[in-house]
């Protein structure tokens, strides 16, 4: 698995109040520190009484200025009791569409809130050390978020890997290898089985699993060119019908995005493809009519002897 790319390192604001330990901590501190600089019990409660230091986690503060992000929070997790940050707080420093939350793995004698503490063993090489700071690695953060991430936010997660091209489905894989006899094994074996084909966002998520009940012959994700060049890359490609379906989201199309939409299916038209166009709304409301009307599809244009030659110059990123 390719590390995915780390949150930016926030800038702190000039001129802040802390101590100096919070400089070299994205801006975040605990009460030891301020008082092992000087900072007394009393200047810090007056800090704290007039709103210019805000407690973050446990005994971790933060200036008012400094802003909350992926960094702060990993900081607060390990400055709680050295716990390494996990899950979703070490998932958002891989830039992981995941919520947000304060994770942890290690052994403390008590909890402290707001962190949530994970009792799991890890192994050398599933941690690493990045600007001083310990967390869990790429492939390791992935498989703690599979066990526990609902289905809608663990789809979420995934398509959005995909589509940026950080995750692969044997990158998936892997990670659901490791996940064996641990709690939420069935959920990440679950999320890694109706993702295998790498969807691009939950819309084709939802088609793909539509696309088994269709029948076989499907492509996802396919380059089509033409004579003078690149046509698009196709949502779906029936290659033995010639059908390609397109999934129009929620989101909105402008006038050139809908010309943009139009002239390519004429181009696909003029190679011998049928465009099927189906929105969320088809797949939310009206799955099994959508469902038939594929497979009519599909086998009018399969039936007979003289059906066109589909082209061949066809490439699945």
């Amino acid at each position: 698995m390719l590390p995915p790319p780390l949150a930016p390192v926030p800038a702190l604001p000039d001129g802040i109040e802390v101590p100096d330990a919070a400089r070299g901590q994205d801006g975040v501190f605990t009460r030891s520190q301020a008082r092992a600089e000087g900072w007394t019990d009393r200047r810090q409660r007056r800090m704290q009484r007039i709103g210019l230091w805000v407690p973050l986690a446990g005994p971790v503060l933060r200036h008012r200025e400094v802003e909350v992000g992926p960094w702060q929070r990993a900081r607060a997790v390990q400055l709680t009791a050295g716990l390494v940050p996990s899950h979703q707080t070490a998932g958002q420093l891989w830039q992981f569409t995941v919520p947000e939350g304060l994770h942890g793995i290690g052994h403390i004698e008590r909890r402290i809130r707001p962190v949530r503490t994970h009792r799991h063993e890890l192994r050398t090489d599933e941690t690493l050390t990045i600007r001083g700071l310990p967390l869990t690695s790429p492939i390791r953060t992935l498989t703690d978020l599979l066990c526990v991430l609902d289905e809608d936010a663990g789809v979420a997660m995934l398509t959005d890997a995909f589509r940026r091209g950080t995750l692969t489905a044997a990158d998936l894989r892997r990670a659901t290898a490791l996940a064996h006899g641990r709690h939420g094994v069935n959920r990440a074996r679950h999320l890694a089985h109706t993702c295998r084909r790498e969807p691009h966002s939950p819309l084709e998520w939802r088609f793909h699993a539509m696309a088994d009940a269709v029948g076989p012959g499907w492509a996802f994700n396919v380059e089509v060119h033409d004579a003078t060049g690149f046509v698009g890359r196709v949502d779906a490609l029936h290659a033995a019908s010639g059908t390609i379906v397109e999934l129009d989201g929620r989101r909105f199309h402008g006038d050139d995005r809908f010309q943009a939409d139009r002239t390519r299916d004429q181009r696909l038209a003029a190679l011998g493809y049928v465009v099927v166009r189906i929105t969320w709304d088809d797949l939310e409301h009206h799955p099994m009519d959508v469902t038939e009307r594929l497979r009519r599809t599909i086998a009018q244009r399969s039936r007979g002897e003289n059906q066109p030659q589909w082209p061949t110059n066809l490439r699945r990123r």
